[in-house]
């Protein structure tokens, strides 16, 4: 799932990783999960299977490593406004999460994921735990504010977003701030002071 420890030697070629990353978009995009072959990817790219798998340990750490290698670049908005806060915060995620590449990719990545605990644990902790972290921050400073009014479990709440963005892009293909400000008014309607 991560990828190889390297040794001493030349360092990473970090161009032709991004190239193995788009391709990998771009065929889950087309195909999904589970259709998406290595072989497809490296033509794609312009690299080989042996580099592929060089990087990454599996098919479901390329995929996963594609589609979530951004979490951990997720910022905390401070606005002086939990709900705006939120807002960036969903707004960060729905860039991610209703592209063509995740909507196809990640219900075959998951099914895979459920199979394998030790995969699902990494998936967690690099991708999952920084998202509930930026929201933990967010409610957080809220409670301060006095402006968030119920308890929340953030673990919860990170599910229900992702949840609720995914869910909205496919079933009813929203996109944009249209979806930003749907997810909003799901979460936000719980658990902050709306005047």
């Amino acid at each position: 799932m991560t990828e190889t420890k390297r040794g001493p030697g030349r360092p990473p070629d970090l161009a032709k990783r991004r190239a193995v990353v788009d391709a990998t978009l771009a065929v889950l995009a087309e195909v999904g999960y589970a259709s998406l072959t290595i072989d497809e990817v490296a033509r794609r790219s312009g690299s080989t299977r042996v580099f592929v798998y060089r990087v990454w340990e599996s098919k479901a750490g390329l995929v996963a490593d594609a589609l979530f290698g951004s979490a951990a670049d997720l910022t905390v908005a401070d606005t002086g406004s939990t709900r705006e806060d939120l807002r960036d915060h969903i707004a960060q995620l729905v860039v991610t999460m209703s592209r063509p590449a995740y909507l196809n990719g990640v219900p075959g990545l998951t099914v895979d994921m459920l199979r394998n605990p030790g995969g699902w644990r990494e998936i967690r902790s690099r991708y999952i735990i920084p998202a509930e972290a930026a929201l933990t921050t967010i409610l957080d400073r809220g409670r301060a504010r006095g402006d968030v009014v119920a308890a929340a479990d953030v673990r919860v709440i990170t599910y229900v977003v992702s949840g609720t963005i995914t869910s909205l892009a496919q079933g009813m293909r929203l996109g944009g701030e249209e979806l930003v400000d749907a997810v909003l008014a799901a979460v936000a309607g719980g658990i902050v002071e709306l005047s």
